[in-house]
């Protein structure tokens, strides 16, 4: 056993600590500076829009088929900044507001009732100076954050009016006169790769401190050198090195063991609607404040928000909207393109909106078909349903014999798929487990 193993289990769990605020920051960082996939940089403080309509070879996998999406990476070190929401009117919209630590902190949208537009004002931590009565202040709890805007695409031809609402999502300074936004601090060229983590935490918990019952926490972490100035890792103590490296290997392999742990199913449908429960500190507006919606075991709290660090940003709070995904049909198969399935929505999910939309598996990327069809869902044309509202889903990679079941019909992949359903703004049934997906049913 060597002298300094204490710090290697301390390195462990700051890793689980640490990786969030880490990882997020690298992604605002990236996103602003160089974009990703169809999303070109916008820098700090302006939105960058996905114009392209989703598809088969779209970046990202998992995209929703059913929306078009604006991101825009904030620097609040200058001031606040104004964020003008444009009226959405009846279409499915949401703004989400993504702190450093990747804590979803506030929402806007349709479920808000922010649907109709609006002007916000941005505040950075800590700001006490008025703020112009017409604006709704939002206060932010990290200076660097994430703003998300989608709007529901109903098919190719509704593209443009989405464009035009993408357009008139706007962020400005609120003081004409401030300095430009330079991101994220740089971390110490002189630290070799294999410290990066540790630099950028040590400069980015500074930029961005937690919340006091998390700070308190951290100093834990101290022998660590994560508060140390000037920096520890650039010619750093050989013994700690040591603890430092193989802890963070620790830490990574635990999440990874954790990550294989799996979802609880439902008629085979697996979901999460509490992955993101481990905001306990930060809850702004649009969020639900209550016992259900928190964990209130901190370590708990930490680990998953670690896990949701590991996926890619965007994901919500249940009450805001539910992601269920399925492998297999109601005998336990595995759903193939070999066979064709029904899905019987009988009733569909209690929700403002849902839709199923359909991807190939083990990637997770939409299946290319002639129709270009990705997804079905309420706001989908012509959809046909029975006299008491129900609606049957054909899953199949080959169309129906019978044109007039085209309408309901959803292209499967010629190989193995996983459909998706999401309901946005889920009635109380479905928070509650009252409503489960039905089972998926192979019928040839």
């Amino acid at each position: 056993m060597r002298a300094d193993d204490h710090r290697f289990g301390l390195a462990a769990e700051a890793y689980v600590f640490g990786y969030p605020l880490v990882s997020n920051v690298r992604l605002i960082g990236l996103f602003a500076a160089e974009g990703i996939g169809l999303l070109a940089p916008a820098g700090f403080n302006a939105f960058a829009h996905v114009r392209d309509l989703p598809g088969p070879r779209s970046a990202f996998v998992g995209i929703n088929a059913g929306v078009l999406h604006s991101l825009a990476q904030v620097d609040l070190a200058p001031g606040p900044l104004v964020l003008s929401v444009p009226d959405s009117g009846d279409r499915y919209s949401l703004l989400l507001f993504v702190d450093a630590w990747r804590n979803n902190f506030a929402y806007a949208g349709r479920r808000t009732g922010a649907g109709r537009g609006g002007s916000y004002v941005l505040v950075p931590p800590g700001w006490t100076e008025p703020t112009p009565p017409d604006l709704i202040r939002l206060e932010a709890p990290t200076r660097l954050l994430t703003v998300i805007g989608r709007f529901g695409l109903d098919d190719p031809a509704d593209a443009r009016p989405v464009h035009r609402l993408q357009d008139e999502l706007r962020l400005r300074s609120l003081d004409p006169d401030a300095r430009r936004a330079e991101g994220p601090p740089e971390h110490s060229k002189s630290v070799c790769d294999d410290l990066r983590f540790w630099e950028e935490l040590r400069i980015w918990l500074r930029a961005c401190p937690p919340p006091p019952a998390e700070a308190d926490y951290a100093r834990r972490f101290a022998p660590l050198g994560i508060f140390d100035d000037p920096s520890p890792y650039v010619d750093p103590d050989p013994a700690l090195t040591w603890s430092l490296r193989g802890g963070l290997r620790a830490g990574r392999d635990g999440l990874e063991r954790v990550a294989q742990a799996g979802r609880a199913l439902s008629n085979g449908w697996s979901s999460t609607p509490h992955a993101l429960d481990f905001n306990l500190d930060r809850l702004g507006p649009g969020t639900r404040d209550e016992s259900a919606w928190r964990m209130t075991d901190r370590d708990q709290a930490r680990l998953a928000r670690a896990m949701a660090a590991r996926q890619p940003i965007g994901a919500t709070h249940g009450y805001e909207s539910i992601e269920a995904t399925c492998l297999v049909d109601v005998e336990g198969r595995r759903l193939t393109g070999a066979h064709r399935y029904v899905l019987d929505l009988a009733p569909p999910p209690p929700a403002a909106e849902w839709s199923v939309t359909m991807y190939d598996a083990p990637d997770y990327y939409l299946v290319d078909n002639p129709l270009h069809r990705y997804s079905l869902g309420s706001r989908t044309r012509d959809l046909r349903r029975g006299p008491d509202g129900s609606v049957r889903v054909l899953i199949q990679s080959d169309p129906p014999s019978d044109e007039a079941e085209q309408a309901n019909w959803l292209p499967a992949a010629t190989g193995d798929f996983r459909p998706t359903l999401r309901i946005h703004s889920p009635g109380e049934d479905v928070l509650d487990g009252t409503y489960a997906p039905p089972p998926i049913r192979r019928v040839h």
